[in-house]
């Protein structure tokens, strides 16, 4: 399958809780990545914690130097050491705290855009470098078809819709609208398509 942010992560930025910022790097907060072998583990847009995830290969890492710009969450590579185990076919960015795996947010799975997938452990080192553009974008309305308004976060609409050619439903807001109300929150990338900042996006709601 191709790359997917889970739709319930989604809402929880929209929700603007405390659980889902990606930035924060206290002790025991942060950004991660697992490692999981696809046959033991399926994506599911109902998932939405940790303690969904099966088949999990190696020992979660850290994911260093977080950062956010034009839409895009960008941060360091990451080194998996002496790994043994199943063969690797995706990765699973969460979002760690302090409490039990059941509040860990799912944020990404991927299985396309990173060098080196599937990969069988050998024992040795595995190093997962990311894409040069970043890892994940949240895009604009021209990719998303059947949309459908569901409410309103502040002055914002919230609509439920679908990435065209896809067949599940994500929830969000549209670019074109975000550019009237806060521009800054609003950036043109590389491919032509405008990107949502959503933190930036929150951020001018909540001022």
């Amino acid at each position: 399958m191709a790359n997917a942010i889970y739709p319930l992560y989604k809402q929880s930025v929209l929700s603007a809780d405390a659980n889902s910022d990606l930035l924060q790097t206290t002790a025991n907060v942060a950004p991660y990545v697992a490692m999981v072998n696809t046959s033991s583990y399926t994506y599911s847009a109902s998932h939405q914690f940790y303690s969904s995830l099966a088949g999990v290969v190696g020992t979660d890492q850290q994911i260093t130097s977080p950062a956010t710009t034009t839409g895009t969450f960008s941060g360091g590579n990451v080194t998996f050491t002496s790994v043994t185990g199943s063969t690797v076919g995706a990765l699973v960015i969460y979002r760690k705290n302090a409490g039990a795996n059941t509040t860990w947010r799912l944020v990404l799975y991927e299985d396309t855009s990173v060098t080196g997938l599937p990969v069988t452990p050998n024992g040795g080192n595995i190093v997962i470098t990311w894409n040069g553009s970043g890892i994940f974008t949240i895009s604009d309305d021209r990719l998303k078809e059947d949309v459908r308004r569901i409410g309103k976060r502040g002055p914002l609409n919230l609509y439920s819709y679908r990435y065209r050619g896809g067949t599940r439903r994500h929830v969000g807001f549209m670019a074109s609208e975000v550019k009237r109300f806060a521009p800054h929150a609003v950036a043109r990338q590389a491919h032509g398509f405008d990107a949502v900042n959503y933190r930036a996006a929150l951020e001018a709601i909540a001022a």
